[in-house]
């Protein structure tokens, strides 16, 4: 081994560069065995320091390969000429790796924003009062609200979990395709929660509607 190679990870452990990480983890094994202190061979090449050298190399180099992150990183930087020795450092590239991590953290926020700003709805005093006020909570004013607030089934499924069945089921208090009414509580519980609504008066206000219904 060329103790030049400072960076060149794949031939420090003596693999190509197109090597399985499996085959990766062989050559490294590999490799501490052939430069470890048990090794009495070593001492007639290279003296203590050297070979510790050689270690700390054989360790850095799988630190990078062995990580699908820190490769691929390793990879890009290999391809620009404008990266210089210490861009390819283990510290270098774990530090790349954060600042990437961070990235798409701030995409993932972004997109997010942008999710919830095509569900922001225009506020209706009015409505909002009537809202406030309201005192018979059926499912044909919980679809009103929802319509309002700009909630679509598919938002209360993905939000709630609760089946798109049951979902225009509760809309239309619809017994037959509902389950028992303790779990048809929970799902409103779950709704208004969302909504923003007292899930309480919701729920008992539903609820009493709804077993009436389908007691009739």
């Amino acid at each position: 081994m060329n103790t030049e190679m400072k960076h060149n990870y794949y031939e420090i452990l003596e693999v190509p560069q197109t090597a399985t990480q499996q085959e990766i983890a062989i050559a490294y094994e590999k490799a501490r065995r052939t430069y470890s202190a048990q090794n009495p061979a070593l001492y007639a090449i290279f003296d203590k320091n050297e070979a510790q050298q050689l270690l700390n190399m054989i360790d850095e180099a799988y630190a990078v390969l062995a990580n699908n992150t820190y490769r691929n990183i390793y990879e890009k930087r290999r391809q620009v000429s404008t990266f210089t020795e210490n861009d390819f450092s283990i510290d270098a590239i774990k530090a790349a790796s954060v600042e990437l991590f961070n990235e798409s953290k701030l995409k993932k926020e972004l997109v997010e924003i942008e999710e919830q700003s095509k569900t922001t709805y225009k506020v209706d005093e009015a409505f909002e009062n009537e809202i406030k006020n309201q005192t018979q909570w059926t499912g044909e004013f919980l679809k009103k609200v929802c319509t309002y607030k700009k909630v679509t089934i598919d938002i209360l499924n993905e939000k709630t979990k609760i089946n798109p069945w049951y979902l225009k089921a509760l809309e239309t208090m619809d017994g037959n395709n509902l389950p028992a009414p303790v779990f048809v509580r929970g799902y409103i519980i779950q709704i208004a929660r969302f909504l923003n609504l007292d899930d309480t008066v919701v729920a008992n206000s539903y609820m009493k509607i709804y077993k009436k219904s389908i007691e009739n």
